[in-house]
């Protein structure tokens, strides 16, 4: 990409153990051609509940020295599930003075990737069939998906085929 800033953020997700997703992200900033910030982060996330078992985090590239000290909030989110106010709650903690404005866009969407993560798995592990759409559905409800987006309307055709209508 060609500009005078550019940010990229990308996410990888993988099956762990015990019914864990682990999830590696990463955002880099650079502002005419030089890397302003590179911040990474790994979770351990609870692939049923959206449990957070672990968070951390390291800032191979930064522009102040100071800005390493905002990954010591990163913790207070263990044990804190994914689920509806996760974003509230990643700006009231990590979007702190204590914390940092670029590490809670990318917490923020470690949230959201981890849903697309958990229904993946979901898929990956049942099949794709029919048990499988029902549990995506139960998740759906649960992490309040349904009306936040054209396709998951309530009267569209996704919500339809998983009402089995």
């Amino acid at each position: 990409m060609v500009g005078i800033f550019n940010r990229a953020i990308s996410f990888a997700i993988e099956e762990g153990v015990d019914g864990r997703l682990l999830i590696t992200g990463a955002l880099s900033d650079t502002r005419l051609d030089k890397p302003i910030h590179v911040i990474e982060v790994r979770a351990e996330i609870g692939l049923e509940d959206g449990l957070i078992h672990s968070l951390s985090g390291e800032m191979p590239h930064i522009p102040h020295e100071d800005c390493r000290h905002a990954l010591e909030i990163l913790p207070r989110l263990v044990g804190e599930r994914i689920v509806p106010g996760f974003t509230q709650l990643v700006r009231d903690v990590v979007g702190s003075s204590l914390g940092c404005s670029h590490l809670a866009v990318l917490v923020t969407n470690l949230g959201h990737v981890s849903v697309q993560g958990r229904g993946a798995a979901v898929m990956s592990r049942m099949g794709g069939g029919e048990a499988a759409v029902r549990h995506l559905r139960k998740q759906a409800v649960e992490l309040d998906i349904m009306g936040n987006c054209y396709t998951w309307r309530e009267d569209g055709p996704l919500m339809r085929e998983m009402r089995g209508e």
